[in-house]
C-alpha cells in the first residue's frame, strides 16, 4: 500500500508542476491581451477628445 501511494505521489507531482507552468503561461498572455485591448480604447477615447477639443 505504501508503494502505491508513492507512486501516486511520484506521478502527480511532476503532473501538477507542467499544469502549473501551462496555467502561467496562458494567464499571462491572457493578462497581455487584455492589457493591449485597454490601451488601444484608451487611445481611441484620447484621440477622440483631442479631434473634439
Amino acid at each position: 500500500m505504501g508503494t502505491a501511494i508513492y507512486q501516486l505521489v511520484a506521478i502527480l507531482i511532476p503532473i501538477t508542476i507542467i499544469f502549473l507552468v501551462v496555467w502561467f503561461i496562458r494567464s499571462s498572455i491572457r493578462k497581455s491581451k487584455q492589457l493591449k485591448r485597454i490601451e488601444q480604447k484608451l487611445d481611441e477615447i484620447d484621440n477622440s477628445n483631442t479631434k473634439g477639443s
